[in-house]
C-alpha cells in the first residue's frame, strides 16, 4: 500500500478531532511542574470520559474525591465572604496508577512509589463552567534530577503514557 494513505490511529484521532470540533488543548502551565489540559464540555461527561481513558489505557482508579463538595459542606469555617473567592464551581481529584509502572519503580528505588497513585485535578469555575482544567504534577518533574541512571527514562515513559491516555478519553 502506498505510503501516502496509510494512516495510524493516531493521524485518525487527530483528524477525528479536526472533523467533529471537538476541543482539548495541552498547555503550557505557569508553573513547569504542573501537566496542564483545557476541554470543554459538561464537567461530568469529562470526567467520565477521562477515566475511560486512563482505565482503556491499564491505570487503575484507586480513589476519586469531590473537593468542591467537601469545601461548601466546610464553608461555615470561613470568614464572611471569604469562602471561594476565586469562584470554583466543580473541583475532584482523581487517583490513578499503573501497576506495571509501579512494579518498574519498586525494582528501582521505592523512594519512586511517591509517584503512584498520580493525582490528577479537573476543575471548571463559574464564570466558565464548559471550560474544564485538567492538571497533574509531571513525573519527569519529580524524576529531573534523581540521581537514578534510569530517573528520566522512566519519568518520560509514564508521563507519555499518562499524557496519551488522557488525550484518548476525552477525544470521546
Amino acid at each position: 500500500m502506498n505510503a501516502i494513505f496509510r494512516l495510524t490511529a493516531v493521524h485518525w484521532l487527530f483528524l477525528g478531532f479536526i472533523l467533529t470540533g471537538a476541543s482539548i488543548t495541552a498547555r503550557a502551565a505557569e508553573n513547569p511542574a504542573f501537566l496542564k489540559f483545557q476541554a470543554k464540555g459538561d464537567f461530568t461527561e469529562v470526567v467520565a470520559h477521562l477515566k475511560h481513558g486512563l482505565e482503556a489505557a491499564q491505570f487503575q482508579i484507586t480513589a476519586e474525591e469531590n473537593l468542591s463538595k467537601g469545601l461548601e459542606k466546610n464553608m461555615h469555617l470561613f470568614p464572611e465572604g471569604k469562602w471561594n473567592t476565586i469562584g470554583f464551581d466543580n473541583v475532584t481529584a482523581i487517583h490513578f496508577c499503573s501497576l506495571v509502572f509501579n512494579q518498574e519503580a519498586f525494582n528501582i528505588n521505592l523512594d519512586w512509589s511517591i509517584l503512584c497513585p498520580f493525582k490528577l485535578v479537573a476543575y471548571t469555575t463559574k464564570k466558565a463552567p464548559k471550560d474544564v482544567t485538567l492538571v497533574m504534577i509531571r513525573p519527569t518533574y519529580i524524576l529531573a534530577k534523581d540521581t537514578h541512571k534510569k530517573a528520566k527514562e522512566v519519568g518520560r515513559k509514564i508521563e507519555d503514557r499518562i499524557v496519551a491516555a488522557i488525550k484518548e478519553g476525552l477525544s470521546h
